[in-house]
């Protein structure tokens, strides 16, 4: 049986729910989760208030779908679709870099919020231990693809493997290395996507480092 296409009133409701959302995400990156109001967020989205409540409800509702929004203004599922349809290990090994590199150019300001704004509140804490969730399954998915192919680097432990891949392209590693130690988003994800495949694969080329003139130390 074929899907029923959404009506008209639920394409509309989705919308709402989209902007509603867009518009939370916009302000909690420039003033902070407590800065932010519900009126606050009703005004950037150009609805009412209530309809904040009867779309999606509290600011800690809100909130809560961040990591949702994350994942599509970063295309995740795209990346990692076209990494294992492709069936070749190097494109698998380096899917943690296109996602992480992903998100820190789409959504690096709202994850950027996240943890400077976590200790602090815990509905943020909520929104990053489960991204970090997410993002510890992406890796083991990764390692449980390459098992798959027997791609994975002889005598490797896969459990160990898909930590140390979530340790190296976790997005504030990322946001370690592009604000602290000035890299560009090309050095981060080639790094990452060389030290990946170092790991997965086993022996190779080592991994690229930035040039020291191109930091900012």
């Amino acid at each position: 049986m074929e899907d029923k296409p959404p009506s008209r009133r639920e394409r509309q409701a989705q919308l709402t729910q989209d902007e509603i959302l867009k518009a939370a995400r916009h302000l909690f990156a420039e003033r902070g989760y407590t800065r932010t109001s519900v009126r606050d967020i009703a005004a950037e989205a150009g609805v009412a208030a209530q309809t904040v409540y009867d779309s999606i409800g509290s600011k800690q509702k809100l909130v809560a779908r961040l990591n949702d929004l994350i994942d599509s203004e970063a295309g995740i599922g795209a990346i990692v679709g076209g990494a294992m349809r492709s069936g070749d290990p190097r494109a698998l090994a380096a899917t943690s870099a296109r996602v992480t590199r992903s998100i820190i150019e789409h959504c690096g300001d709202i994850v950027h919020a996240l943890v400077t704004g976590a200790a602090a509140e815990p509905e943020l804490e909520a929104v990053l231990a489960e991204g970090h969730r997410r993002h510890v399954e992406g890796a083991r998915g990764v390692v449980g693809a390459l098992q798959g192919m027997k791609a994975l680097a002889a005598g490797s432990d896969p459990g160990a493997a898909a930590d140390s891949l979530a340790i190296i392209s976790d997005a504030q590693v990322a946001l370690l290395l592009r604000d602290a130690y000035g890299w560009t988003l090309d050095e981060i994800e080639a790094w990452i996507t060389a030290t990946s495949r170092a790991l997965l694969l086993g022996p190779g080329p080592a991994p690229d480092t930035p040039s020291r003139a191109r930091r900012k130390l």
